[in-house]
């Protein structure tokens, strides 16, 4: 899976939005490198950024800012599994 730095990837979904016709991650699944924790973030909770978002460990707080184009290895990965 890839490594963001601070968080191992484990999943993820992308939803596309036609009116501005890109994907935006609908979920994402993450290891905390800090902790150890298993955070899953949805829609509802997702921070998103224009072209990407953050991701927060729910148990410690680490967080960090991912580009969607920066997941693009990641979805590479999880084709292979």
């Amino acid at each position: 899976m890839t490594n963001t730095g601070a968080f191992q990837i484990l999943s993820f979904e992308m939803v596309r939005i036609p009116d501005i016709d890109d994907e935006v991650v609908d979920s994402i699944t993450a290891r905390c490198h800090k902790c150890g924790h298993v955070t899953t973030v949805n829609d509802g909770a997702i921070h998103h950024l224009s072209g990407g978002l953050v991701i927060n460990c729910a148990q410690c707080g680490n967080h960090q800012a991912l580009s969607n184009a920066g997941l693009a290895p990641a979805a590479a990965d999880l084709r292979r599994v």
